[in-house]
């Protein structure tokens, strides 16, 4: 039997990285400290739009001006991501505080950065709930990690997540309607499987069916929502994987075997012209 893979820790040179998953490598990294200077003293954190006026100079200016705003812009375009990162410093920066109890661990994986207080994995937030289906769309995908971030925290805030992933889900199928019941019945009769049927209404009446996706009802526990997490995931595989799959398989098909298809279906008893 092998073993199994680690769990993020402080004690391991080697785990489970906390973002991609991949039991990898991790390099640890010691912090150090430096006080801002009085013409900068809070936090830099871009607003998009000095982003994009940036990238607007940055299309009007000179050659030899292009590169290092470009550098500027991708140095922007990391802040606006959220996400920790490291810059090197310039040669004659020095630096004389260090700052203790406070870890970093880089992925040799994916290279993203964790981070660490003492013992304690404050980022990335700690998932619970089970993996998406990596078919679907990335807005859904966000709202489904950003559940699965929270579900331990405020299950009722996790379920209302899964709801709006389900209106986006149908919006992203071409549904049409006011409100998710109405876009659940245009899909069936558009030909929607009987069981993603199902699992749609379960999504819309688990809880309140008053409630619109998004909205918070008070009625959620951690049982709906981790039901719901279940339920997001059956949906995706019917409605995205499977036909997905099912195509990648027919464009494999020769081109010859394909056209003599097309001529059966166009010329079967019934079919219009």
């Amino acid at each position: 039997m092998p073993n199994p893979v680690p769990a993020p820790s402080i004690k391991e040179t080697a785990f489970a990285c906390p973002h991609c998953g991949a039991h990898a490598n991790q390099y640890w990294l010691d912090t150090y400290a430096d006080r801002r200077e009085r013409d900068s003293p809070t936090p830099t954190v871009w607003p998009r739009e000095q982003l994009a006026q940036l990238e607007k100079k940055r299309e009007r200016s000179k050659p030899e001006m292009q590169e290092a705003l470009r550098d500027l812009v991708a140095w922007g375009t990391k802040l606006l991501e959220g996400y920790p990162f490291i810059d090197r410093l310039k040669p004659s920066k020095s630096v004389y505080l260090q700052l203790h109890n406070v870890f970093v661990s880089e992925c040799f994986n994916c290279h993203k950065l964790a981070l660490w207080v003492h013992d304690r994995l404050l980022f990335p937030p700690t998932k619970t709930g089970p993996a998406p289906n990596v078919d679907l769309p990335p807005d859904l995908l966000l709202d489904y990690e950003e559940a699965r971030t929270i579900l331990d925290l405020s299950p009722r805030g996790a379920a209302a997540l899964l709801r709006l992933a389900i209106e986006k889900l149908c919006d992203h199928l071409g549904a049409k309607g006011n409100d998710t019941n109405e876009k659940i019945g245009w899909l069936v009769q558009q030909g929607l499987e009987e069981v993603v049927q199902q699992a749609l209404d379960t999504v819309r009446v688990i809880g309140n069916e008053a409630v619109h996706p998004g909205q918070i009802d008070l009625r959620d526990n951690r049982d709906t929502a981790s039901e719901l997490f279940e339920l997001v995931n059956v949906i995706a595989d019917q409605m995205i994987t499977r036909p997905k799959r099912v195509k990648a398989l027919y464009d494999k098909l020769p081109s010859e075997k394909k056209a003599a298809i097309e001529r059966r279906d166009k010329n079967a008893p019934g079919k219009k012209a």
